[in-house]
């Protein structure tokens, strides 16, 4: 296991495979940060920007969004953090170590600090740690998978570990045990209460509210001791006045005008990622029309994804790639690459790459099914028009998203007919039973495809989005997966149940939603995440750079904003 730091790291220097980085230079006449006072973080107030509202939810409850659950990750003992790549790595501190000792049946002890100290007072104890097992084993849900494969937890003599004995395989263990709260603790959602609940992490609650929560250094924390003092953490996505203010902000995604705000004060560094989410178009098994294969072929294949995205996102100096999967972003280590293919035509439709789009082939695949032309509209051969129904997810990005596609789908001769939707979930729910015909929504990925592929398998999740499409196979596979501690081997399973998926054109994924990430030049340390969660699990380990002692200014072009 390796421990999250020792202290702050001076310099840091990664090489991410996979992972996009360009470093936006939206910087003429960028002169070198003035100092701010004392270079020093540890008597320094950090201004972090997230998306809100916040709330104060548990780790394990459903309602925790992405933002409140990444804060947890300062101010809760948990075994593993988020690497910026989605990488899992041991934290230290309270949960000392997490070790695997044994495969079949699987067992894990997990090491506890006991002079660590609730800021109750209270020692951190490996009944906090039982407390969470126990609580956690009863969801049914994202939150609870993973404990409920655990049968027993057994406490040494000493009470310094636990052994955590599974009673089936469950190889995403280091998923388990993160945010830990104190036993016996009262839950609920209400922000204001992670002042009064007892936190043990490089930080403390000063004060909470839906738009801005303000943490403190612990100085029971050992690890991490040159980190920031202070850290407010705000929903303001403003950039602030001053650039020699510590300041880091998190844009889930990258758009033009966020991009032309950031040319507007060049004082600031930007970086764009990828992130965890995946902007896709899934069929409905129950609507008569795209319960049929050969048609959810044949619509996936007339969108041009490419010219979408180019809409979307313009000419950025990051723009996302056509999608080859349904399961994982764009960036993650197990990505898979487009095959190579034979050049689409109408006439080898059925040896394209699933993931390619060919519109040839779908006029084809539209011919032989005994539609055809008829006043610019697609038409079965009964007469009756070719009749797309359309959910929508909640933000602007799934709004205009689907109007392209809509746009392209008209043009084209489908008749459309576009459905709003409160949530993602609702969205991918009204496909799943037929309300619609298909559904645009953001999926979120996560360190491992099983968060996503629980969408296709038997088990009922509450909080899965729902495809209603299931078979004992996928099933089969699904368990094998998640029960496979070899991470290549695991990684081809899960893209066999990845191939199911697209080439039964159950999805059509259409990007990563690209990220972006602003921070003041006297920032250090700052790498782009996957993740908002593997992003501000960096906060402790954040420094302040040393100022240039150079006087050249380069002044680079200014960037194309398409």
């Amino acid at each position: 296991m390796i421990p999250r730091g020792s202290g702050r790291r001076v310099a840091l220097v990664v090489v991410i495979s996979g992972l996009v980085v360009v470093v936006v230079t939206l910087l003429a006449n960028r002169h070198p940060p003035e100092a701010a006072g004392p270079a020093n973080p540890a008597t320094s107030t950090l201004t972090l920007a997230l998306p809100g509202p916040f709330n104060g939810c548990s780790a394990l409850s459903p309602d925790v969004n992405a933002s409140s659950a990444a804060v947890l990750d300062l101010i809760r003992p948990s075994a593993f953090l988020v690497g910026p790549t989605n990488e899992l790595s041991g934290e230290g501190g309270a949960v000392v170590s997490a070790e695997l000792i044994s495969l079949h049946p699987e067992k894990v002890v997990y090491s506890i600090d006991p002079k660590m100290i609730w800021s109750n007072g209270r020692h951190f104890s490996v009944t906090d740690l039982v407390a969470w097992w126990r609580s956690a084993r009863l969801l049914w849900s994202v939150s609870g998978d993973g404990y409920r494969h655990i049968a027993s937890m057994e406490v040494n003599k000493k009470r310094t570990a636990v052994t955590a004995t599974f009673s089936t395989d469950f190889a995403d263990w280091n998923l388990l045990f993160r945010d830990v709260e104190q036993s016996g603790t009262t839950r609920s959602c209400d922000v204001s209460q992670l002042r009064t609940q007892p936190s043990l992490g490089p930080y403390r609650v000063q004060s909470a509210s839906p738009e801005r929560i303000v943490l403190t250094s612990n100085a029971e924390w050992t690890n991490n001791y040159n980190r920031f003092h202070r850290i407010i953490v705000t929903s303001s996505d403003q950039l602030p006045t001053r650039a020699t203010q510590y300041f880091v902000g998190y844009e889930p995604v990258a758009t033009k005008s966020l991009v032309e705000n950031l040319v507007a004060h060049p004082q600031f560094l930007g970086q764009f990622a990828n992130s965890s989410d995946v902007e896709e178009l899934t069929f409905s098994p129950r609507d008569p029309t795209t319960s049929r294969q050969s048609v959810r072929t044949a619509l996936a294949w007339l969108l041009d994804r490419r010219t979408i995205l180019a809409r979307l996102f313009g000419s950025f100096t990051f723009t996302p790639s056509v999608p080859t999967s349904a399961l994982f972003s764009q960036g993650q280590v197990d990505y898979p690459l487009a095959n190579t293919v034979i050049k689409p035509t109408a006439s080898n439709a059925t040896l394209v790459d699933p993931s390619q789009d060919c519109r040839p082939c779908a006029i084809s695949i539209l011919h032989r099914l005994g539609y055809s032309i008829n006043s610019r509209v697609w038409r079965a051969p009964g007469g009756a028009p070719l009749r797309v129904i359309l959910a929508v997810g909640p933000t602007a990005l799934d709004r205009s998203t689907a109007s392209l596609i809509t746009q392209q789908w008209r043009t084209l001769g489908i008749e459309v007919r576009v459905l709003s939707a409160s949530s993602d979930a609702l969205a991918a729910t009204m496909a799943a039973v037929g309300t619609a015909s298909a559904a645009v929504f953001d999926r979120p990925t996560s360190t491992t495809p099983w968060t996503s592929a629980r969408s296709w398998d038997l088990t009922p999740y509450v909080d899965a989005y729902p495809s209603g499409v299931h078979s004992s196979s996928t099933h089969q596979l699904f368990l094998l997966a998640q029960a496979t501690f070899n991470p290549s081997t695991a990684a081809q399973t899960w893209l066999k149940i990845d191939h199911r998926i697209l080439t039964e054109f159950w999805v059509r994924p259409l990007y990563t939603v690209p990220s972006l990430i602003e921070y003041s030049g006297p920032v250090a340390n700052v790498v782009p995440s996957l993740s908002l969660g593997g992003l501000v699990d960096q906060v402790s380990n954040w420094g302040i750079a040393v100022p240039s002692t150079s006087t050249t200014v380069v002044k680079p072009p200014s960037p194309t904003i398409g």
